[in-house]
């Protein structure tokens, strides 16, 4: 699956000289809580949050005064606290791809840029809901789960996972793995077409799979 199927296209943005207030009650109109920051160009310059406006935001312990705190803020812009320096995606990246770079890099939102402009922003929940979609159960399948799958050690271990639950005369939609964080092997999740998987998974414990229930 691609990005550009699953981003929030044509996001709302702002510009660096956006006052930081402005930022903040667009936010919470919107109920967002980033916002892309582009020039009159429409070219990305950055990134804003709110984390940002918070850390903008004098401490408990300052001693100035109310009217001193809202005059200091009034000259705040969007271009004085945001991030500049921004890891992007392209609309044709795949969405595992982004997911996992998110994952080792902290980022829980990306800017995509298609010939140098900004056409959307993919988000982590955009990200989990096309994982959801991808791997889920949907209405008349079920999802099981095997562990302990050594696909490094048997050439066409999916292929005989499918054979024996097709052998049942049920369909498999598909086949997910991912590596065990503390052993060996992996975990295969299979969702097939039917709702009722004990004898699907009889047949795999039988066939030598470890069958999580």
């Amino acid at each position: 699956m691609k990005i550009r199927h699953w981003m929030t296209p044509d996001p709302v943005t702002v510009t660096p000289d956006t006052p930081l207030k402005d930022a903040q009650r667009l936010m919470a109109a919107k109920k967002i809580r980033r916002l892309p920051v582009v020039d009159k160009k429409g070219r990305l310059k950055g990134m804003i949050t709110r984390r940002h406006i918070l850390g903008a935001m004098p401490s408990e312990a300052t001693t100035l005064s109310v009217h001193e705190i809202y005059a200091l803020l009034d000259k705040l812009t969007v271009g004085d606290v945001m991030t500049k320096e921004l890891k992007t995606v392209g609309p044709e990246d795949l969405v595992q791809d982004v997911m996992l770079r998110g994952h080792e890099q902290g980022i829980g939102a990306y800017p995509v840029l298609e010939d140098g402009k900004l056409i959307g922003i993919a988000t982590e929940s955009e990200i989990f809901n096309a994982l959801v979609n991808l791997v889920g159960p949907r209405e008349g399948t079920c999802l099981i789960e095997l562990a302990n799958v050594e696909l490094d050690k048997e050439v066409g271990a999916t292929s005989r996972i499918a054979e024996v639950i097709e052998k049942r005369g049920v369909p498999v939609e598909a086949i997910f793995t991912a590596p065990h964080r503390a052993s060996t092997g992996n975990h295969v999740y299979i969702r097939a077409r039917t709702s009722n998987k004990s004898n699907l998974q009889a047949d795999l414990d039988a066939a030598g799979f470890k069958v999580v229930i």
